[in-house]
C-alpha cells in the first residue's frame, strides 16, 4: 500500500494534540513537513510517498532547500520528519524508516557548566540530620532540576499551584506565559516534608505575611532568587561540587539528562517553556 506523505499529516498532528503538545510546537511540525512535501513538488514529486524519503533523498533535502540555516534549525527539521515517520511504522502503514541510519545535523555543544547524572545525586543528598532551612534549599535545588524551572519561576510558585495527585505544577514563565510541568514522586515527598517539618515554623515568624508562597525564607517571607544563587553556591561547596554551576545550570542538567534518556527534544521544549526548539537544543550537551 502506498502511503501519501500529505495524506496523513493531519493525523499525525492530531496525535501530537491528544499527547498534550503545545499548539506552538503543533505548528512547528505542520511547517516543517509542508516545507518539505513543497520542496520535493518542485522537483517533480507531486504525491510524495513516505518510501520516497530514502537516506539520499534527505541528504540532498538537506544540502539543497535547508542550506544556510543553523544546525540546531536543521536539526529541528529532520526531527520532525523522523516522528512523522515513526508515526507512521506505530500506525502499522509502513514497516521501517527509509532513511534509518540518517544522521542529524550536529548542533555545537552548549559550554555553559553543568554537572552530571552522579554529581546531580551528590547535590540533592539530604545529609543526616539536616535542618528546616537546609531541606527547603534541598526541595528549591530539586524542583528547579527535576522540573526544569527558572529561578524566577520557582520563587513566584505557591502552594496551590500543585496539582499533588496528578503530579504536575503551573508555573508562570516568560511573557507572562502559564505552562504545566510533570513533577517527580521524589520532589512530591520532599515538597511533602517541607510543608509538614519546615514551612509552618517559617510562616510563624512573618505572622503569615507570604502566606501562599512555596517557600519561604528564614524570617518566613518569600525567597528571593538571588538567595537561591547564593544558598545553591554554597551547598554545592559544602559537598565538594566545583561551585560553578548557577541555577540556570540545574535547567541545563535537567534538560540534557532527558535527552540522554531518549525524551524527545519536542517534549522537553515545552517543559522548558522554549518558543523555539532552537533554543532547547543550545540547552543540551549533545
Amino acid at each position: 500500500m502506498a502511503i501519501i506523505v500529505s495524506d496523513y499529516i493531519d493525523s499525525f498532528l492530531q496525535s501530537l494534540r491528544l499527547k498534550g503538545y503545545s499548539d506552538l510546537t503543533i505548528a512547528s511540525y505542520a511547517g516543517d513537513l509542508s516545507q518539505m512535501v513543497l520542496y520535493f513538488e518542485r522537483l517533480g514529486m507531486p504525491n510524495l510517498l513516505a518510501e520516497d524519503l530514502t537516506r539520499q533523498r534527505m541528504r540532498q533535502w538537506l544540502a539543497d532547500d535547508l542550506i544556510g540555516m543553523k544546525p540546531a534549525s536543521r536539526a529541528r527539521k529532520v526531527s520532525s520528519v523522523r516522528s512523522f515517520i515513526h508515526y507512521l511504522c506505530r500506525q502499522e502503514l509502513i514497516e521501517r524508516v527509509p532513511f534509518e541510519n540518517l544522521q542529524s545535523p550536529k548542533v555545537p555543544k552548549s559550554l555553559r557548566p553543568t554537572y552530571s547524572v552522579d554529581q546531580m545525586s551528590v547535590l540533592l543528598a539530604i545529609p543526616a540530620g539536616a535542618d528546616a532551612l537546609k531541606i527547603r534549599d534541598l526541595t528549591a535545588f530539586e524542583l528547579m532540576y527535576s522540573s526544569g524551572l527558572r529561578v524566577s519561576e520557582l520563587v513566584r510558585v505557591d502552594i496551590d499551584d500543585f496539582d499533588f495527585i496528578e503530579g504536575w505544577i503551573r508555573v508562570i514563565g516568560k511573557g507572562n506565559k502559564p505552562r504545566e510541568i510533570p513533577v517527580t514522586s521524589t520532589a512530591i515527598d520532599l515538597i511533602g516534608r517541607y510543608l509538614v517539618e519546615v514551612r509552618p515554623g517559617l510562616v510563624d515568624k512573618s505572622g503569615g505575611q507570604d502566606g501562599e508562597a512555596l517557600l519561604l525564607n528564614a524570617k518566613g517571607g518569600r525567597i528571593t532568587a538571588r538567595s537561591i544563587r547564593r544558598l545553591l553556591h554554597d551547598d554545592e561547596i559544602e559537598k565538594g561540587l566545583s561551585g560553578d554551576v548557577s541555577p540556570h545550570g540545574l535547567r541545563h542538567a535537567f534538560a540534557t539528562h532527558l535527552l540522554e534518556a531518549g525524551a524527545d527534544m519536542r517534549a522537553i521544549q515545552d517543559m522548558l517553556g522554549h518558543s523555539k526548539l532552537s533554543t532547547t537544543a543550545r540547552y543540551t550537551h549533545n
